[in-house]
C-alpha cells in the first residue's frame, strides 16, 4: 500500500499547499518542489548564529585529533569512521554525543572494534565543550548513510565545523558535494569506504598547510553565506510580503 498512499498524501499536501499564504521549507530542493505549488514558497536553512561563531585556534596547538560530534548510529557512519582508525597512525576521534536508544547491538559492535582504542568517548556534552573539542581538532568528521534523508540534508554538525575554522571530511552526496567545491572547505569521501575516509583524513593531518587554507575558507563562506543572519531576513520579508 506505501506507494498508492504516497501518491494520494502528495496530491493532498500539494491542495494544501496551494491555499496557504506561503509555504517554508529546510533546503532549496525541498523548496524548488513547492515553489511550483505555491510561488510564495522560501526556503529558510538553520544556519549558524553568528554569535556563536567559535573563535579559532592555532593549528600548533591543536592536538592530532579529529571530532565527531552528535548523535552516535550506524547511518551516521560512525561504524565506518571508527574503522578508518585502523589505517590511521597516532590519529585519534573525539566522539561526542549519546548512542541512540534501542541500538545497544551497534553499541557492542562499535566498542569492540580493535580501533575502539583510538577513540576518546565524551559522551554527551554541553556547548562549551563542544567548542573545546572542535578547537582542539584538526578536522571535523561527518560522513553518513548515502539514504534518502541524508542526500537532501544541511547537516548543521558541518556548518560548526566550518566555522570554527577547520576542514570537513564529508560523504560525498551531490548537494554537499557542489557546497565544498564551490567553496573548498573539506574533502568529500564515500562513506561507505573506511580506507578513504582514512586517506583523506591523512592527507589533512599530513599537510598543514592546506588544512590551514580549508579551514579559513569554511569560516570565510559561514561569515559571508551560512549565518543565520541571512536567513532571518528571507523570513521577515516572506512575513511583510503575504
Amino acid at each position: 500500500m506505501r506507494k498508492p498512499i504516497s501518491v494520494f498524501f502528495e496530491k493532498y499536501e500539494n491542495r494544501v499547499a496551494r491555499r496557504i499564504n506561503a509555504v517554508i521549507t529546510a533546503t532549496a530542493s525541498i523548496r524548488n518542489r513547492f515553489v511550483l505549488v505555491n510561488p510564495n514558497t522560501i526556503d529558510v536553512n538553520n544556519y549558524p548564529l553568528m554569535r556563536e561563531l567559535v573563535e579559532e585556534t592555532r593549528w600548533e596547538d591543536k592536538m592530532n585529533e579529529i571530532c565527531y560530534i552528535g548523535g552516535i548510529t550506524k547511518i551516521r557512519g560512525l561504524g565506518e569512521v571508527v574503522e578508518s582508525l585502523s589505517f590511521l597512525e597516532n590519529v585519534r576521534l573525539n566522539l561526542a554525543g549519546s548512542f541512540s536508544q534501542g541500538d545497544a547491538e551497534f553499541e557492542t559492535q562499535l566498542k569492540s572494534s580493535p580501533s575502539w582504542s583510538k577513540v576518546n568517548e565524551l559522551g554527551y556534552v554541553n556547548r562549551q565543550e563542544v567548542i573545546a573539542i572542535m578547537q582542539r581538532s584538526k578536522v571535523g568528521i561527518i560522513t553518513s548513510w548515502p539514504l534518502p534523508n541524508h542526500l537532501e540534508s544541511l547537516a548543521i554538525k558541518m556548518f560548526e565545523y566550518m566555522s570554527a575554522g577547520i576542514p570537513v571530511v564529508c560523504s560525498n552526496f551531490p548537494m554537499w558535494q557542489e557546497m565544498v567545491n564551490a567553496d573548498k572547505f573539506g574533502i568529500c569521501v564515500n562513506p561507505l569506504d573506511a580506507k578513504e575516509i582514512a586517506g583523506a583524513v591523512q592527507k589533512l593531518i599530513d599537510d598543514p598547510a592546506l588544512s590551514m587554507e580549508l579551514g579559513k575558507n569554511g569560516r570565510k563562506a559561514i561569515l559571508e553565506k551560512f549565518n543565520w543572519s541571512i536567513e532571518e531576513k528571507k523570513l521577515i520579508n516572506l512575513y511583510q510580503i503575504i
